[in-house]
């Protein structure tokens, strides 16, 4: 096989399988099918981001595309019923996944040697996050999104406007107001990107199994033993699961004695924070509508957790980010439209 050329099947055959191998898994992998050496790992990287650079700009043309032929932002619902078990709605989940980062002097070297099993102290750890959204499309199932990529890793569309596009896409002819839901874990900066969807916002519901984990964080600093642990625990969740959040303030300044009173002002900001995410989820879960985001948290672990996050490894962002669109790609059912194109 001439250096200057790999066909389309064998890249193709090294893209599928870098998103389940470690690199020199699939240089390995490669080896054994052919009987000869034709891919370095160094390649095989190289593969994998020259395609996600081309998937990146294919989106982009495709949503300015979107953009002419759809001159108006469909327009969506602030106000959506989400108790009423006949009322519609489309559900949207969003979330992050952070990975470790390489040292900058190893930015510098990743086109020259490619080692995935480095570890890297926790005082210089830092993390290349990756956002992720689910958008439930009119014939089922959903969409997964997220950020296009320029050369340097960095997004080529912002990921809310990646959003709004395939919303107007799905959704052009719909007459009615969209009566989209998003249920996320209330990062301020998913809040603050959803926001932007709508010109009175969207509809938010703070995931159930978040909030639960977060006050049960909290508590653990501010009860003085395990018992009142359990016992504001128990209250809290029980006032919360019913969306009485006035009670739940009120348990929080009459009824703990903390050993940790800046612990306790945190929460209190938190239940002020997201009181009009926090919902009725006894009612909500009657109507068998979801509570929770655990289909995206599922979703993070397909695009980077199952691949990225295992033992010692660490990443460029380039290199992290192109595995997460070829990822996307394949989930989203496009794999022989963008490698054979």
């Amino acid at each position: 096989m001439r250096s200057e050329y790999i066909s389309p099947l064998l890249q193709e055959l090294v893209g599928y399988y870098s998103n389940r191998l470690s690199y020199k898994e699939v240089e390995k992998l490669v080896e054994r099918i052919s009987g000869e050496k034709l891919l370095s790992d160094q390649k095989i990287w190289q593969i994998i981001v020259n395609k996600a650079e081309q998937v990146s700009v294919e989106w982009q043309q495709e949503n300015e595309e979107i953009d002419k032929i759809i001159k108006t932002d469909v327009a969506i619902s602030s106000e959506v019923d989400i108790y009423d078990p006949d009322s519609p709605e489309i559900l949207m989940f969003d979330d992050a996944i952070g990975v470790k980062k390489q040292k900058e002097n190893r930015e510098k070297l990743e086109k020259k040697e490619i080692d995935e099993s480095e570890n890297i102290s926790k005082a210089s750890r830092k993390f290349i996050i990756t956002d992720v959204i689910l958008l439930e499309k009119p014939s089922g199932g959903f969409k997964y999104i997220t950020s296009p990529i320029d050369a340097q890793g960095k997004p080529l569309i912002p990921l809310e406007e990646m959003v709004k596009y395939q919303i107007n896409y799905y959704y052009e002819n719909h007459e009615a107001l969209l009566p989209v839901v998003a249920i996320t874990d209330g990062a301020s900066n998913i809040r603050k990107r959803l926001s932007k969807l709508g010109s009175k916002g969207i509809t938010l519901i703070l995931d159930w199994y978040h909030l639960c984990k977060k006050i049960r964080n909290l508590l653990s600093m501010i009860s003085r033993n395990k018992r009142e642990k359990q016992e504001h625990s128990k209250n809290l969740l029980l006032y919360l699961w019913r969306g009485e959040n006035t009670q739940a303030m009120n348990y929080l300044s009459t009824k703990i004695e903390t050993k940790n009173q800046q612990k306790l002002e945190e929460l209190k900001t938190y239940f002020k924070k997201h009181e009009s995410e926090i919902i009725d989820y006894e009612r909500r879960q009657k109507a068998g509508k979801s509570i929770g985001s655990g289909r995206v948290e599922k979703a993070v672990d397909l695009v980077i957790g199952h691949r990225q996050k295992r033992k010692g490894m660490s990443w460029s962002s380039l290199g992290s980010k192109a595995l997460a669109i070829l990822k996307v790609v394949e989930l989203n059912g496009e794999w022989q439209q963008f490698w054979f194109w």
